[in-house]
């Protein structure tokens, strides 16, 4: 089963220039303000600071994820801007973690 931290705190902003990564955890969305990897034996342990939009309000999360999330997340970043975002779902009840690239042209990104 996943390893998770999570927290909660005020304060966080969005910054509207950069990509869309959005991050669902346990049904509650956020965007993903940062996020680091660390590697681990066979996983990648990645964290988050994240900003819930409705309300402002600041959290962070850690996982351990497949390390194939992290190279995916990455060259997402790299690349430029094209109307999608990238999306990542994290179910603590079922220990699951599973990540897309979505095409949201609402976003104007």
């Amino acid at each position: 089963m996943p390893d998770w931290d999570i927290e909660f705190g005020f304060g966080l902003t969005i910054d509207p220039a950069d990509k869309a990564v959005l991050l669902s955890l346990d049904g509650r969305g956020f965007h993903v303000l940062r996020y680091s990897a660390i590697p681990e034996e066979g996983m990648t342990r990645l964290g988050f600071e994240l900003v819930d939009p409705n309300t402002g309000e600041g959290a962070s999360a850690e996982a351990l994820v497949d390390p194939k999330l992290v190279e995916d997340l990455n060259s997402y970043r790299s690349q430029r801007p094209a109307g999608r975002a990238f999306l990542i779902w994290i179910d603590t009840l079922k220990g699951e973690v599973s990540w897309q690239l979505r095409k949201i042209p609402e976003f104007g990104l």
